[in-house]
């Protein structure tokens, strides 16, 4: 067991429960289930085996139950006892606990994280159109897909983050021309365009057209649309991409490389992939197109491949995409999309398996949408992109942490409500602040005592009160919370967590001083501060929020 990852009880527990089952009934049990009770008044934590097999059994609950705890073995519980109808209760002895601590203590930053191990994982995320700013929806998958990324590396699971420019489409033209019209408009000029309605609104735009009016002056109204276009497409695009990732920076969102989608036309892997598709057998010519066969592939019909011009559908660079994440190597490619791109996968996934990729090598996490709520009403509409709130608008308004922790606070597969009023809200209400103050609660106190918590190397074994219990409890319960977040490519477990464990923390400190005389008392108070603010600190950093020091 390599250090920082100390035993999961539940796991411990489990494995002796299923050994008692097999000494006194010869039955082996593919499942036993523990957990921790809502009262810790029934201990510390309890089992529902007996009633859960009792079909299995053949024997009353709370018999087979009594029978289970008297063959138990398991050193480590220092009492078992049977409740109700036939749970199991266990309680921990205390200097096992305390030990455990002691370990936490000496992993230090590397409690809950395992060393990498495997092939790394492809982790696409954001990928928002170089052709305006960020708005709040791309920041909901940012800080998802920026989290996850920390949970899986914490996890031991290598992870390369990847944002895909979508630099070769229709948009391109569109944002070119937009910015061109602009750009004809503030020297007095107009622009020829084949659908004004089409253009992209938004202050931005215009912001694009004086930042190329300043660099060029006026060298494209005399120059040959056909000839000019090109030129403004790609200085709008790079505008575009350096906005995002200006704002991706403030965010705390990073990534390995940024792909873009031309260098898949340039490279000639789109006419690659179609040669392959074709000695597939999965494509066949109708009308004039070519054809990926795909509902035989698990999608809801078949799709185009290549136009009657010629041209590629969006779907040919999106399989070649997702071919060249395998050629370079990883084990697993996760998108996170938003939950607008639904019908995307099983397209993707048709591709792949026309051209024999394994079936588990693609998997798709979609976030859902996010709406803005100041006094109960609905916030749509931002004055530099028109039709959305931009995510450097939300960011000037409640701040980093604030937005990160709020966005991965609930199941990125259910719609939050952001509620701005509370965002601001500096109290107890607000749980970022919550978590936060709890870490610079535990500053301070290591500040009073002259003291820090680097210091700090062993938990003094003793017998502990409730509140403290529970707060241990709390505590090495996060690896077992870290690995199931990055099983489940979940990430609001974190948050989930923190609270509760903010909640014990503070619990605990409102019932016992830690500053005392006693020097015994005292040094394993401030320890069991010292592991606190260690795993306050890492579950933060998880989800890309500060640990202040100070509030």
């Amino acid at each position: 067991m390599s250090r920082g990852r100390p035993v999961s009880f539940e796991g411990r527990l489990a494995g002796d429960v299923r050994a008692a089952v097999k000494k006194v009934y010869d039955l082996d049990l593919e499942t036993v289930h523990v957990e921790r009770p809502n009262d810790p008044e029934h201990g510390d934590f309890a089992t529902n085996v007996a009633l859960a097999n009792a079909r299995v059994f053949r024997r009353n609950p709370r018999e087979v139950a009594e029978n289970l705890v008297g063959a138990l073995d398991a050193p480590y519980v220092r009492e078992a006892g049977v409740a109700g109808p036939g749970f199991v209760n266990f309680r921990l002895a205390d200097e096992v606990l305390c030990g455990e601590v002691g370990a936490l203590l000496a992993a230090g930053e590397r409690y809950g994280r395992r060393e990498p191990e495997g092939r790394p994982f492809m982790l696409e995320y954001v990928s928002a159109n170089p052709t305006g700013p960020m708005h709040v929806g791309h920041g909901r998958q940012a800080a998802y897909g920026d989290s996850l990324a920390r949970i899986l590396e914490a996890a031991g699971r290598p992870v390369y983050r990847e944002y895909y420019f979508n630099d070769g489409g229709n948009q391109i033209r569109v944002l070119g021309e937009s910015v061109a019209s602009q750009y004809a408009d503030i020297h007095g000029r107009e622009w020829s365009v084949a659908d004004p309605d089409a253009l992209y609104p938004g202050e931005y735009v215009r912001e694009i057209a004086r930042a190329l009016a300043d660099e060029r002056g006026e060298v494209y109204l005399d120059m040959p649309p056909e000839k000019a276009l090109p030129e403004i497409q790609a200085f709008a695009t790079r505008w575009c991409m350096d906005d995002i990732e200006r704002t991706l920076a403030r965010v705390r969102v990073r990534f390995d490389n940024y792909f873009n989608e031309k260098d898949l036309y340039e490279s000639g892997e789109i006419e690659d992939l179609i040669s392959e598709l074709e000695k597939s057998g999965h494509v066949y010519e109708s009308e004039g197109a070519l054809w990926l066969d795909s509902s035989k592939l698990g999608d809801d019909k078949d799709r185009v491949l290549r136009k009657q011009d010629g041209s590629y559908t969006y779907m040919a660079p999106d399989v070649a995409y997702h071919r060249n994440k395998h050629e370079r190597g990883f084990a697993t490619a996760v998108d996170v999309l938003g939950a607008d791109h639904a019908g995307y996968p099983p397209r993707i996934r048709a591709g792949l398996l026309a051209l024999g990729l394994p079936e588990d090598f693609y998997e798709v996490e979609l976030v859902r949408l996010v709406k803005l709520v100041r006094e109960g009403g609905q916030v749509k509409f931002s004055r530099r992109a028109g039709n959305v709130v931009t995510l450097d608008e939300l960011l000037d308004e409640v701040g980093e942490d604030v937005a990160r922790y709020f966005y991965v606070r609930s199941s990125h597969k259910s719609e939050i409500n952001f509620d701005l009023e509370l965002a601001v809200n500096q109290s107890d209400e607000n749980p970022v602040f919550y978590v936060q103050y709890a870490h610079a609660r535990i500053a301070s106190i290591f500040e009073r005592a002259g003291a820090s918590p680097t210091d700090v190397e062993d938990f003094p074994a003793g017998e502990l009160a409730p509140e403290e219990r529970q707060l241990v409890l709390e505590l090495l319960d996060f690896p077992r919370v870290v690995e199931n977040a990055a099983a489940r490519r979940e990430v609001h477990p974190i948050p989930t967590y923190l609270e509760t464990l903010a909640n014990r923390f503070h619990q605990f400190y409102t019932v016992h001083r830690v500053l005392v005389d006693d020097a015994d008392l005292r040094a394993r108070r401030l320890a069991l501060c010292a592991a606190t603010k260690t795993v306050l600190r890492t579950g933060l950093d998880l989800v890309g929020v500060a640990a202040p020091e100070k509030m």
